[in-house]
């Protein structure tokens, strides 16, 4: 009988452990380390555990001027558990850094933000089309890819989807 229950005891937390997900690290999601605008380097690992949105823009697109605040409030109201990251893809542009600065200051943007987009482009590939955005659940793995502009009820699925347990 005790054997019994020992055996059993032992099946259970096998079984547990093999759940997926279970007593796993978060993992990071498949991103290039990345430099903000004000120089901060910024690793994968940053974002391990956390829904990462990963938004590429132009400065002299109208749908990315739409989507910029709602970004903004997506990730204030879910900085908790969501990470926002914007990609200005101005190539080519001398004054690229500039233009994504002035879009920082123009949409009081306090998530991340990069004009490192060759890395990102290499890691995600190149968008089809502008804006273009890719959000990956809290283990890393890719679940949303959009091109064109959001609305606002799609923001709120990514944020309801962030904040489930």
């Amino acid at each position: 009988m005790r054997r019994a229950a020992v055996f059993a005891a032992f099946a259970a937390a096998g079984l547990l452990a093999a759940l997926p997900g279970a007593a796993a690290a978060p993992a990071a999601p498949a991103l290039p380390a990345f430099k903000t605008l004000d120089g901060t380097l910024l690793a994968p690992a940053r974002f391990a555990g956390k829904t990462t949105v990963v938004a590429f823009f132009s400065s002299s697109c109208p749908f990315c001027v739409n989507e910029a605040p709602k970004l903004q409030k997506l990730y204030r109201e879910n900085s908790r558990v969501l990470a926002v990251v914007s990609v200005n893809i101005e190539a080519g542009d001398a004054a690229q850094a500039a233009k994504a600065a002035a879009w920082v200051q123009r949409f009081g943007l306090t998530h991340a933000v990069t004009a490192d987009y060759r890395a990102f482009e290499a890691a995600l590939g190149k968008p089809k089309g502008i804006p273009a955005l890719y959000v990956f659940d809290r283990h890393g793995k890719l679940v949303r890819s959009e091109i064109g502009e959001m609305l606002d009820e799609d923001f709120d699925d990514i944020a309801r989807e962030a904040r489930k347990p």
